[in-house]
């Protein structure tokens, strides 16, 4: 039986995942018991019964050493072969479904960044030259593919059953992206890009943390996952938008990709 005291599962793979997870466990529990019972048992025989009593030396027995490894050994080689599978359809490249959403998100102590590309769809060029505390993905000022890419803090929106990839990083120390009920963990690692993925099946606010210790405010590094119905998540997404164009409007920056002319960079922070 699947263990009820898991957080929800709402991830397309989390039912995989489980079952693993459910397996190791009861075994675990099963070998826990069995060398316990068998201690306690030995430790009642063969107690010393009488004062004086001389010790027995014991060799020890071949058959039974050999048993004692080969049995581990087999019960390893099973769950490796059990998992490999479950593992395959969640790291590997080539089993990734295309993504309807692509995210990038950023860990920094103690807070995670995440950017979505512009109405264009594209990701504006990043280059670690320019990663600062008000620029943390390290967007290039000069291409126009960015102006229009706009981030949020603390704060994730997705559409419910839409293949979401994740581009994740770190700007400072090891943090871990650790989605309890898409039973999503993937560390992000400075100065290199890990794509994850994941699918929820069903709407609603659930939590982002950090699984890494990463200093004194590791507990304070939490963030919000909205699941959203597609319509829900397409009006915040227009009102994000909608925001970025106002902010390169009042910047006097040009909208047109066709026009090369420099201009501040007016990324949006959504707050919602």
């Amino acid at each position: 039986p699947m263990l009820d005291w898991l957080p929800e599962n709402v991830s397309v793979f989390g039912e995989g995942v489980d079952h693993l997870f459910s397996l190791i466990y009861y075994i675990s529990v099963a070998i826990f018991v069995l060398v316990n019972a068998i201690y306690i048992a030995f430790i009642i025989r063969y107690r010393r019964k009488r004062k004086g009593e001389r010790a027995h030396y014991y060799h020890g027995n071949n058959l039974l050493e050999f048993s004692w490894t080969a049995l581990p050994f087999a019960l390893f080689l099973f769950l490796a072969f059990y998992s490999d599978g479950i593992w395959e359809d969640i790291k590997y490249a080539d089993k990734t479904p295309n993504p309807d959403l692509v995210v990038e998100v950023m860990g920094q102590a103690y807070l995670w960044h995440f950017r979505y590309p512009g109405s264009d769809g594209i990701f504006g060029r990043r280059d670690s030259r320019f990663m600062a505390t008000t620029n943390p993905f390290g967007i290039d000022p000069d291409d126009p593919n960015g102006k229009d890419d706009f981030m949020t803090i603390n704060s994730m929106n997705i559409p419910v059953n839409k293949t979401v990839l994740v581009h994740l990083s770190s700007m400072d120390v090891i943090h871990s992206f650790f989605l309890p009920n898409m039973r999503v963990k993937q560390d992000a690692v400075p100065g290199q890009w890990v794509d994850v993925w994941f699918n929820s099946i069903k709407t609603g606010e659930y939590e982002i943390a950090c699984a890494e210790l990463c200093g004194s405010g590791h507990y304070l590094m939490r963030a919000v996952l909205k699941v959203q119905p597609q319509a829900e998540f397409d009006t915040w997404i227009d009102e994000q938008y909608g925001s970025v164009s106002a902010a390169l409007a009042a910047a006097g920056a040009p909208d047109q990709k066709n026009n090369s002319a420099p201009a501040a960079t007016a990324t949006a922070v959504a707050t919602e």
